[in-house]
């Protein structure tokens, strides 16, 4: 069963002990992971029972099957400085970069395909599909993401905000959210704060919210109605977006075959026009 599925909607039913453990390893990862069951039941000062009743939960046979999960998990999830610093224990040479930094978007690209439910994906593009507006918030570099995304809606004519927190409106916009409004959330680690806040004031507000990040554990995934994850895998001190970019990609693509026609009488009348404006270089 694919990691996502064993994680997916388990954390909601932790008890205060299990809850205060799990946020201490999300907290603490690098160190955490390679931790004892006797050293992190001390650290978070919970018994041994605990640990593994948290293992059991999240759907494992115990805390070393749990670990070595994790293991894998948070492994690319370094600093910007201890990313680079992995990148010069390698070839630095321009062409070896070169070919590493493709072969690592191939394989993010392949595993995104393997981890992904195509029930979630479904329910992920109908949520988007009967939204009365989208907003989108991507901040930093997966801004660029968000961009994107609200870009390609918006050439299917879908009402869309891609919020911005440097205007100074971001909140006064969420603030005027409604019923049949849809919120999306994208971020990757290290996480922004203010992208996980905005998609937890939506939830409250009972709106159906939406995040594309990185995994199960991801504190965007605690305040979504539905979540995809991609991997973003790479020795460098930016992150990987070719396997978010082309997951997204195929969420509007899937959008528009939705409503093929709408679709394609859209896009000639955008055609006509851009022709018009002679937007493109001829």
């Amino acid at each position: 069963m694919p990691y996502d599925q064993l994680l997916k909607n388990r954390t909601r039913n932790l008890t205060p002990s299990e809850r205060r453990l799990f946020d201490y390893i999300l907290a603490n990862d690098e160190e955490a992971v390679f931790l004892t069951i006797q050293d992190l039941s001390a650290r978070v000062k919970v018994s041994l029972a605990t640990v593994v009743r948290l293992s059991k939960a999240l759907g494992f046979r115990g805390f070393p099957e749990f670990q070595r999960e994790l293991r894998l998990l948070f492994r690319d999830k370094l600093t910007t400085i201890s990313r680079l610093q992995r990148t010069m224990h390698h070839d630095a040479s321009e062409q070896g970069i070169l070919a590493r930094v493709m072969q690592q978007d191939m394989e993010n690209i392949s595993g995104t395909l393997e981890q992904i439910s195509r029930d979630d994906f479904s329910r992920f593009v109908q949520m988007l599909n009967t939204a009365q507006r989208i907003f989108i918030i991507g901040l930093r570099s997966a801004r660029s993401l968000a961009v994107f995304m609200g870009v390609a809606l918006e050439f299917l004519q879908r009402e869309v905000w891609t919020l911005r927190p440097e205007t100074g409106n971001m909140w006064d916009r969420l603030f005027r959210l409604q019923q049949g409004d849809v919120v999306v959330g994208i971020s990757f680690p290290r996480y922004t704060r203010e992208t996980v806040q905005a998609l937890a004031f939506a939830k409250e507000r009972g709106l159906r919210t939406l995040a594309i990040t990185d995994s199960p554990t991801s504190p965007l995934a605690q305040h979504a109605d539905c979540f995809l994850t991609a991997r973003c895998k790479m020795d460098s001190f930016i992150e990987s977006f070719t396997a978010p970019l082309s997951l997204i990609n195929a969420v509007v693509t899937a959008l528009g075959v939705h409503r093929k026609e709408s679709t394609m009488e859209t896009l000639s009348k955008l055609e006509t026009f851009w022709q018009s404006r002679n937007i493109y270089y001829e």
